[in-house]
This record gives C-alpha cells, structure tokens and sequence, in this order.
C-alpha cells in the first residue's frame, strides 16, 4: 500500500514538473526580439488568410525579455520619415488633426505576459493611448521555424488579423 501510495505521488510529481517545464520551453520561444515581417486579414467570407496590404511598408518590432514583460511599437509607413520638426504655431488646425492622427499610428505598449496554453496575454503597463492602459490583449500563437505568428482576438480596422514576426 506504502509503495502504490509512493509511486502516486511520485507520478502526480512528474505530470506538474513535466507541464512546467513544457511552459518554461514555450517561454524560451519568445525570448529576445522580433522584426515584424507582415500583417495578414482573414477574409470573412472565404475563411482565408491574405496579405493585407493596408499595411504594406509598415515596421515593428516586440520584444520578450522572458521574465514576463514585453514591449512592441509598430509603425505605419513614413512614420520615421515625418516631418516632426515643425514649428507648431505656423500649423493649421486641419495640420495638426493630421499631426495628431498620423502620431496615434505609432502603436506602442509595454505589458506583463503570460503564455496560457496556445494563447499569450498582453497585460498592457503603458501604451501611447492612455485609455489602454491596464488593457489586456490576448494572442493566439504559433512558432514556424524562426517566425512568430501572434493572430488577434480583437479585430483591426474590422478584420481579425495575424501578425508575423522574424526572430533577430
């Protein structure tokens, strides 16, 4: 009885150490930085993934530091050609909703996270929108040799979307 009691508790032992380990593996994958390589949308009719090009010549990069923070920025294409030394006096109103639109483009945050099963949750610390702080953003993930692919819970301009991203 001693032993059958033994190797139990042995066996529930080695399942937790086995899934911790497992998690701790799955955490090594997103260790360190990633280039953003492409933004796909999913055609809600058909089901299939596409290039989107909405998001042709855009940039970023995310970055794990593999003890539970994360930060990404994401730009859209010009972003770090623009004009920003402008006198802001000498701009118009309809310049600076332009000004103000184009600088709530750069789409960046810090975040804790946390890899549940195939998901990663993104709990946002700071963001370029204030009203995103505190936010939690969940991924779906998948490694495909030295790419990353996070796909959104929530859906972007409309679209639920898929990003790639190249391990550096």
């Amino acid at each position: 009885m001693k032993l059958s009691k033994l190797l139990f508790g042995l066996s529930i032992l080695w399942t937790i150490s086995g899934c911790r380990n497992n998690e701790q593996s799955i955490d090594n994958k997103f260790y360190g930085m990633w280039r953003l390589d492409k933004i796909e949308s999913m055609d809600k009719e058909s089901g299939n993934w596409a290039y989107d090009s909405n998001f042709t010549g855009w940039n970023g990069f995310i970055l794990y530091d593999g003890n539970g923070h994360m930060g990404v920025q994401i730009t859209p294409k010009g972003y770090k050609d623009f004009d920003a030394d402008k006198n802001i006096d000498s701009i118009d109103v309809e310049g600076l909703k332009e000004l103000v639109k184009f600088y709530q483009s750069n789409f960046v945050y810090f975040a804790n996270y946390k890899i549940i099963n195939r998901t990663i949750e993104h709990k946002r610390l700071s963001a370029t929108n204030p009203k995103d702080w505190g936010s939690v953003l969940i991924r779906d993930f998948e490694f495909r040799k030295d790419t990353l692919i996070l796909t959104t819970h929530e859906n972007i301009w409309g679209k639920k979307s898929r990003l790639w991203w190249i391990k550096l």
